[in-house]
């Protein structure tokens, strides 16, 4: 299980949080979920620069002879935490360009992990790999990469020597990392709490649209400025990368995604209708015997929609077209604009996508949300009336998840709790439960402190 240490980031002073099945984040605001979250989607994604210096001698052998066989257990026993040490220092400098800030803003914060070691290692031996580097028009092949089932040994093969030395190494290096950090790296995905106003002015928020409009209307236009302003978004790296998605959507709509039947489960069961991407924007058209007969609209324009299927499109459109197994899924605020009824669906098909080989990660204020994965929990649990109790309130076996595939975490008082999981009852949620307790003791003590005034009241008059 990946672990994540984090260290003086936005108010978490120090904390730390293993990655599961299912993550959950929770906390009062301003305690550091969202700073956690960007971070946490930035280091899965490695969507940053890192030098890999422990493999030049190897590129140096690999020009001279041709040919190179490198023992991996070897090489991962030498430089390991050497590797893992540079990654994490780079990855920590590239903080600033994540959340698009000022370096003195970051100067002290610092993000590391920490992988199980054996687990790698076995990994290692199991792993079968093959791939070759082509270039020009006719992908003339001038690298290649293999190993074998139950063996250590991975064998490089330079074909054509005069190739630019940067690009084997880049190559090696990808291929590197893919072998020791594997458990680690993962294609995300993040839904953030902003994606329904995302969704509706993606366009007039791309960072290209944005510079280019911001300098055209200067009598003057500084070519310099306009060249840094289209490089570096305004945005923070998650922002800017959903809002890329988002401006992407008519050609990512070509793919199909094995998770559509999913996407299909929330249009049915809570938007009662489904998205329709058009070149000029993003429609709604809802099912006919869900809609005002008297008033039908096949096709509704996002903007014109309740602020449910605002919020849905993105998560949709990802399970219909760009869910894959060993990605992970990011999702701040699942619970945004929902009904409690939905809230506790959408745990449903949250806990389902965990359980098909995505993994999950979600910070959430929502009581029912949590909630609804408690019942999750319990229900994995054998009992005799489990089916009696699973067709009364329409629960699936493919919703259920085990309680040691569940992490949850407190974020509070500058730090990161892990909170309790218990397989019989889930989630032990103090947070939500005081605050619960508390309203209702108000509730109570105006209630009674009204009724006892009345009857004075009654008995004085």
């Amino acid at each position: 299980m990946t672990k994540i240490n984090f260290e003086n980031l936005g108010n978490i002073f120090k904390g730390s949080v293993k990655l599961n099945k299912l993550t959950i984040f929770t906390g009062e605001n301003n305690t550091g979920k969202t700073y956690a979250t960007y971070g946490v989607y930035s280091l899965l994604d490695k969507d940053f620069r890192y030098q890999l210096k422990e493999i030049n001698p190897i590129i140096n052998d690999l020009y001279k002879d041709g040919i190179y066989n490198l023992d991996l257990k070897s090489f991962f026993d030498i430089n390991y935490k050497k590797i893992k040490k540079e990654i994490e220092v780079s990855f920590s400098k590239s903080l600033p360009n994540v959340f698009s800030a000022s370096e003195n803003e970051f100067e002290k914060s610092k993000i590391t992990f920490d992988l199980n070691t054996s687990e790698i290692q076995k990994e290692l031996v199991k792993l079968e790999h093959k791939s070759t580097l082509t270039i020009g028009k006719n992908e003339n092949i001038i690298f290649e990469v293999n190993k074998e089932k139950n063996s250590t040994l991975l064998k490089l093969v330079l074909l054509e020597n005069d190739t630019p030395k940067n690009i084997i190494t880049d190559n090696l290096k990808n291929i590197l990392s893919h072998f020791l950090f594997d458990k680690l790296f993962s294609k995300s995905f993040l839904l953030p709490a902003e994606r329904t106003g995302l969704n509706l002015f993606y366009q007039e928020l791309s960072s290209e649209r944005t510079a280019m409009f911001h300098h055209i209307g200067k009598t003057q236009i500084n070519k310099m400025e306009l060249i840094k302003d289209l490089i570096v978004s305004r945005y923070p790296e998650p922002i800017a990368d959903y809002i890329d998605f988002l401006n992407n959507i008519n050609v990512l709509k070509k793919s199909n995604s094995k998770f559509k039947d999913l996407s299909l489960l929330i249009q049915k069961e809570i938007l009662k209708g489904k998205y329709k991407v058009e070149k000029d924007g993003i429609y709604f058209v809802p099912y006919k015997k869900d809609a005002n007969k008297e008033n039908y609209n096949e096709k509704i324009s996002l903007h014109l929609t309740s602020s449910t299927i605002k919020t849905f499109f993105s998560l949709v459109f990802y399970l219909e077209h760009l869910a894959k197994e060993g990605e992970t899924l990011i999702v701040d605020e699942p619970e945004l604009n929902l009904h409690p009824n939905n809230q506790r669906k959408i745990a449903r098909v949250l806990s389902m996508i965990a359980n098909r080989g995505v993994k999950v990660i979600v910070s959430t204020h929502s009581d029912y949300f949590i909630r609804e994965i408690n019942n999750l929990i319990m229900l994995k649990n054998d009992f005799t009336s489990k089916q009696t109790i699973m067709q009364k309130y329409n629960y699936e076996e493919n919703m259920l998840i085990s309680g040691n595939e569940v992490s949850a975490y407190l974020f509070c008082k500058n730090s990161i709790e892990e909170m309790e999981i218990d397989e019989q009852e889930g989630i032990i949620a103090k947070t939500f439960d005081s605050v619960i307790n508390d309203l209702n003791l108000v509730s109570d003590d105006i209630y009674y402190t009204k009724q006892t005034d009345l009857e004075d009241d009654t008995v004085s008059n």
